[in-house]
């Protein structure tokens, strides 16, 4: 089946199609990619990698790829905001391609600022004329690109504390990117299943557990330095307000260590055959790839 793939060079993307040309070598899939992203991580797989290049947030690129090609299954691991201008640009050419769309379990929560977003992106998809499989990862770790435990890992490692804010006793069901490539892979050979899927790792923790695991397994102690919440905001929003962007914590994420990030992974479980790792088997798996490549 003729395939499009945005986030290619991502981490998803990227594990996705190292899966893809393990089990199905030499196959056609086109990619979008933009003009400065680095391809060296999929070049040298045995796959017939094709490129657009171009902008996924912007109609004029997908109306470009839509006049020059017509795909069965678009694969978009990109921004869910994304999605009612793949939408749109589909609507003008009339083409109904089998969509697998990357979303987030983001989307549930009280406090985050794009969830609005993320729900006008979804029900759009929900009346979209084709079919669809919506898959709504946790939080993804599993490399250097992943911009969440890689980060927490080198921070105790370096300086053997970490900040927390509250009592650490918030739930929390991190998914190996691996992982999710795997139930993207087998989404992609089964156009037949569809619908939304919750995708979470197989350990529930609290963070203070985490920070436990990653103590073990760095062989070194790490102390928890306890905040409340209402000292996290501050000093987050004033972060803010002096850094904007370069900000190493925002006030949202602050307010999201309160709530519980725990989902069920039952119907990919049953339909995607979906058998996540443990998050101490992941995070061994990180801590040695961090240690062979240097960083730690």
């Amino acid at each position: 089946m003729t395939t499009l793939l945005t986030g290619a060079t991502g981490l998803t993307g990227t594990l996705f199609l190292k899966r893809l040309a393990e089990i199905m070598p030499n196959t056609k899939i086109y990619c979008l990619v933009r003009e400065t992203s680095d391809r060296s991580k999929i070049a040298h797989l045995n796959l017939k990698l094709n490129y657009y290049k171009g902008d996924s947030k912007i109609p004029e690129t997908w109306d470009q790829i839509f006049d020059q090609n017509n795909f069965e299954t678009i694969i978009h691991l990109v921004q869910l905001n994304q999605v009612p201008t793949i939408l749109n640009s589909l609507k003008k050419v009339r083409q109904t391609p089998h969509l697998i769309i990357i979303g987030t379990t983001g989307i549930y929560s009280k406090y985050n600022r794009y969830s609005q977003e993320y729900k006008d992106a979804e029900k759009e998809l929900f009346h979209y004329s084709g079919t669809y499989c919506l898959i709504r990862p946790t939080m993804i770790y599993g490399s250097s690109q992943d911009q969440n435990l890689h980060k927490l890992i080198k921070f105790c490692h370096r300086y053997r504390f970490f900040p927390v804010f509250g009592s650490g006793n918030t739930l929390l069901q991190p998914i190996h990117a691996d992982d999710v490539a795997q139930a993207l892979l087998k989404a992609w050979q089964f156009p037949s299943i569809q619908g939304a899927y919750d995708l979470s790792g197989a350990s529930i923790v609290t963070f203070r557990e985490l920070l436990n695991i990653v103590s073990k397994l760095l062989a070194k102690p790490v102390y928890s330095l306890y905040f409340s919440f209402s000292i996290g905001i501050t000093m987050a929003t004033l972060l803010e307000g002096f850094l904007r962007e370069k900000s190493p914590v925002r006030r949202e994420q602050i307010l999201r260590l309160q709530e519980d990030k725990v989902y069920s992974h039952e119907l990919a479980k049953k339909d995607l055959d979906f058998l996540p790792r443990t998050l101490e088997i992941g995070l061994q798996q990180e801590i040695e790839l961090m240690r062979n490549q240097g960083i730690i």
